[in-house]
């Protein structure tokens, strides 16, 4: 990552202290793993006076707020990466939007907490840079496959079916607890395997109902 400390020769410019703020403290948290710093701390490796943060934030978790909707930015661009090679409505194009989504959070892990936990939950202004923009985008896939294949299924239901498959299994894999329950397991293959399974099960039960 870019280093955001400022110099005498490189002033910043009206605007740009904000970003290089929001940058210096996202670099603290993914060094410490935590969200254990100071507003002086990100003061002073984005190279100003302990007072300038307070000038773009007003307060600690104002900034991490803004940390929290970077990393949602990241993470929509890793799933649009994902699904593009993938038909709309597919079940592939679904999967791959979990894969990049659990591939993103293990990598993210330091920033696991802020943009999943309950410390911002009523704190960031965005809804679509949020854990629920980013749900909202696996309902619209989900959507997408429930027209193509003609059923009469609830989209958002089947999404929070698949959001947890992903969510739980990353949840063990980065506690540690999966090695435990199945050491040999791979959180990618097990959720590719499952949702296709839950997904082809919802298909075939709606066409014996038609049948």
């Amino acid at each position: 990552m870019t280093s955001s400390r400022a110099s005498a020769s490189n002033p910043y410019h009206h605007g740009d202290l904000k970003n290089t703020l929001i940058l210096a403290a996202a670099e603290l948290i993914e060094e410490r793993g935590s969200i254990d710093f100071t507003m002086s701390e990100a003061a002073r490796r984005a190279g100003v006076s302990s007072g300038a943060p307070y000038r773009h934030f007003k307060d600690k978790e104002d900034l991490l707020a803004r940390v929290a909707e970077l990393g949602f930015i990241g993470l929509h661009s890793a799933i649009n990466h994902a699904i593009e090679p993938h038909p709309r409505g597919s079940i592939d194009r679904i999967i791959s939007s979990g894969h990049a989504y659990m591939r993103y959070v293990t990598q993210k892990a330091a920033f696991y907490d802020l943009m999943w936990g309950e410390v911002l939950v009523d704190t960031l202004e965005n809804a679509e840079l949020s854990t629920l923009g980013a749900f909202n985008e696996l309902v619209d896939l989900v959507d997408d496959w429930v027209k193509a294949e003609q059923l009469t299924t609830e989209p958002r239901e089947l999404a929070v079916k698949l959001m947890a498959m992903g969510h739980g299994l990353v949840s063990l894999q980065m506690t540690k607890r999966l090695n435990r329950l199945a050491p040999n397991l791979c959180i990618f293959q097990c959720l590719t395997d499952s949702a296709y399974t839950f997904l082809q099960g919802i298909k075939d039960e709606q066409a014996r109902h038609r049948g």
